[in-house]
């Protein structure tokens, strides 16, 4: 169900939320001139290239092309939806959105969900305190697995005993119904009552990143199946698409733009007491798509560390095809004698299990781990299997260089001659590998190759290459932060030459700019120009111009534009001329109208003829 809230409420929580205060609380701004500056948040860098203007109430990175206002940052940092949002940053100026949806069914379904949430938080208190209660078999089970009692309150964890929780929610004033569906109790049909979903087992509670219970994972004490039983899905709970510890693990993740995904609640817990706080669990061996998507949003690197059992490889090739599909750079972590990373850390401490870590497999080399185990490469039918299996995997590269090292790694390992790896992956002749290495050179080389001259190729001209709009905006790459190359376009072209408006605006701007003042900054343009034009100013200092030849270049980017604008004259001149020759009764102001135009064609003729 779409939620759709009145303009006016949506912009009074913008105001009461100062971009620069909310961005501040995530990355550490510096003024600088008009705007503020700092280390991207949604990217890799050292240089900062994050914008802030506190006058426009927007942001804008120059390194990844992000860019909005202060609801997109939530969104896009806290992984929200644009209610949740919305509603974390009413929270902060004292506005509660729930109270103001626009319509009767937008608000009970708000008020449904809040409904969920306030009867989970509850839950988990009363599970926490079920598990402080002296004797408690729950308590005993945590500090037997080495957990001090500031890590249980930290992640909230508590104990679910044979019954209590329904008849503790119903007197504190909830309903059954919304009980039920917050999936806490069980129907008993043939008593016509309910009972405790959970029941003698640890509890771990499932926190979204604004810190809302959205719902349980319970782990039970005695040898009993299931092992580990999970909420069902709610209007607030989507196990596919939530990732346990992430509210705790953020902070972390965005320092070291990494995250660990293991299977369990208590590697997670374990990892954490030990001081390693960028883990998060998939909440069951299955990673989705969606979880993949969420781990790329918050980290450049996916470290997979699940436990070394048959089940545990299993997820991991799941996990590493999934991260692999989103464009994740993902590494596998293979713990030495088979522990799971809870016990792993607890017998063999931190920097143990950080170095392991920084020892982790990349995809590739963690299949080839598993079928060397899976195959006996002593017999001549083990090593044939080995070879075999690789290199299907090895068909699925694109770089002929990585496919070549594997070949020379498999072929070390198998003891089988490079070429016939090499044969086995291209076919039977060498013109078919030669075909291959060119099909993905050109299908897959990077954008930066595309303008490099290693073959000393003398290029197009600008003309015949690009449009006009990518001629001027690779003429104003040049001259940004270049005075001489300004002063030669000056002479040449006016910012109004510019015929796309986002590039004469920008241009009008470097103009002024450079005329004002000795000192050229661009976050001062960057203050003058609206939320589409700061983008195609991105694209300009993105886009690659050649390096060779940069005076020819600038000429011929120069005539482009100028042949362009002189053909754009010659069109309106030739439609000018079609209307004329219609008219049957020819004044004589039409007469010499015809006349200045066929003068002005002829001068424009030998003008096109001279560029």
């Amino acid at each position: 169900m779409g939620i759709v809230f009145d303009e006016g409420l949506i912009d009074e929580i913008k105001s009461q939320n100062d971009i620069v205060d909310v961005i501040s609380k995530y990355i550490n701004l510096k003024k600088t001139g008009q705007n503020y500056k700092g280390l991207c948040p949604f990217h890799n860098e050292k240089t900062p290239s994050f914008i802030v203007s506190d006058e426009k109430q927007f942001y804008h990175c120059f390194g990844c092309g992000e860019s909005g206002d202060v609801i997109s940052f939530m969104m896009k940092l806290e992984n929200l939806d644009f209610i949740d949002a919305l509603r974390l940053l009413g929270e902060w100026a004292g506005i509660n959105i729930d109270e103001i949806s626009t319509s009767k069914k937008e608000k009970e379904e708000i008020y449904r969900k809040n409904k969920i949430y306030e009867i989970n938080r509850e839950a988990a208190l009363y599970y926490y305190r079920n598990l402080v209660k002296e004797k408690n078999k729950g308590i005993s089970y945590l500090f037997n697995r080495g957990l001090c009692i500031q890590t249980i309150k930290k992640f909230g964890l508590g104990y679910a005993s044979w019954k209590g929780l329904n008849d503790h929610l119903l007197n504190k004033g909830y309903d059954q119904e919304s009980i039920f569906k917050a999936g806490l109790v069980l129907e008993q049909k043939d008593k016509n009552g309910y009972y405790d979903r959970f029941r003698n087992r640890v509890m771990f509670p499932i926190i979204n990143t604004t810190g809302k219970v959205i719902g349980f994972g319970g782990r039970v004490i005695e040898n009993k199946e299931p092992k580990y039983l999970n909420s069902p899905e709610t209007i607030v709970f989507n196990k596919g698409n939530n990732l346990f510890s992430l509210n705790l693990a953020k902070n972390e993740v965005r320092k070291k733009k990494q995250i660990i995904v293991v299977e369990g609640y208590m590697d997670v817990i374990g990892l954490y007491e030990k001081g390693i706080k960028n883990v998060v669990a998939s909440l069951g061996t299955a990673l989705t798509k969606n979880q993949a998507n969420l781990l790329k949003r918050y980290a450049n690197e996916v470290i997979i560390a699940y436990d070394a059992d048959i089940a545990g490889q299993a997820a991991t090739l799941r996990g590493l095809d999934i991260l692999k599909e989103v464009g994740c750079g993902v590494r596998v972590v293979r713990l030495s004698e088979g522990k799971d990373p809870d016990e792993y850390v607890r017998k063999k401490g931190k920097e143990a299990f950080i170095k392991e870590v920084e020892n982790a497999l990349s995809l590739i080399d963690y299949k080839i781990m598993l079928s060397k185990e899976g195959n006996n490469l002593k017999s001549t039918e083990g090593k044939v299997k080995f070879v075999k299996s690789i290199t299907q995997i090895l068909k699925e590269l694109k770089s002929p260089v990585e496919i070549d090292a594997y070949i020379k790694k498999i072929a070390r390992e198998s003891g089988i001659a490079e070429e016939a790896i090499s044969t086995e992956i291209y076919g039977n002749t060498k013109k078919n590998k030669e075909k291959k290495e060119i099909g993905n050179t050109n299908k897959y080389r990077s954008k930066h190759d595309r303008y490099t001259n290693k073959y000393n190729i003398q290029p197009l001209k600008p003309i015949q290459r690009i449009g006009y709009i990518e001629a001027e905006r690779a003429l104003l790459k040049l001259i940004i932060n270049n005075n001489k190359f300004f002063k030669r376009v000056k002479e040449k072209l006016s910012f109004e030459d510019f015929l796309d408006q986002s590039n004469s605006e920008i241009a009008k701007r470097i103009y002024e700019l450079y005329e004002n003042t000795d000192n050229f900054d661009l976050e001062v343009i960057l203050n003058q120009l609206n939320i589409e034009q700061i983008k195609v100013l991105h694209q300009i200092k993105s886009s690659i111009v050649p390096e060779e030849n940069l005076d020819k270049a600038l000429n011929d980017y120069i005539k482009t534009i100028q042949k362009h604008k002189l053909v754009e004259r010659k069109i309106y001149i030739e439609q000018e001329l079609k209307k004329l020759e219609k008219e049957e009764n020819k004044s004589k102001e039409q007469i010499v109208r015809i006349r200045e135009l066929c003068i002005d064609y002829e001068k424009l003729l030998k003008e096109l003829k001279e560029i």
